[in-house]
């Protein structure tokens, strides 16, 4: 049905691809992407991405370390989150860490929310190397001084 090398679900302006559960699917294991994932379906696990959408159909037991995590069914575990939002129809069940966090009324907190640091796992390549660069320009730059 689908292709090998199709390119339909890749954001070309960053580069990162969408990959979807679509309602219906069960999926028990880890995804990691440096891209995004929406959720419709059922899944137990853990998701390490740059954004995660959990529609209003979605279902989702586990952990999640991303930098942006948008409620709109029903998660619960442990959250590492850069930038969380609570939709009206979100439910969150656990501990989640966030840096920012938007709550819409009638979105529901079953558990702990708490300032965290930002996550280490969802770090850009790009962002790396510019971080690299930055550290050797930083380096040079104080042995000037002396």
């Amino acid at each position: 049905m689908f292709l090998k090398n199709t390119n339909m679900f890749i954001n070309k302006s960053k580069g990162n691809s969408l990959s979807i559960i679509t309602q219906g699917i069960d999926f028990t294991g880890e995804v990691n992407t440096e891209g995004d994932i929406h959720l419709d379906g059922n899944m137990k696990g853990i998701i390490k991405a740059n954004e995660v959408v959990i529609g209003p159909n979605g279902s989702f037991e586990g952990e999640i370390i991303s930098n942006i995590l948008i409620v709109s069914g029903n998660i619960k575990g442990k959250f590492n989150i850069k930038n969380l939002h609570i939709r009206k129809e979100g439910t969150l069940s656990g501990k989640a860490k966030y840096l920012v966090v938007t709550i819409d009324s009638g979105g529901k907190v079953l558990g702990e929310l708490g300032l965290g640091k930002v996550p280490r796992a969802v770090t850009t390549s790009a962002n790396k190397s510019s971080n690299n660069k930055n550290a050797s320009a930083n380096s040079s730059n104080s042995n000037d001084n002396n």
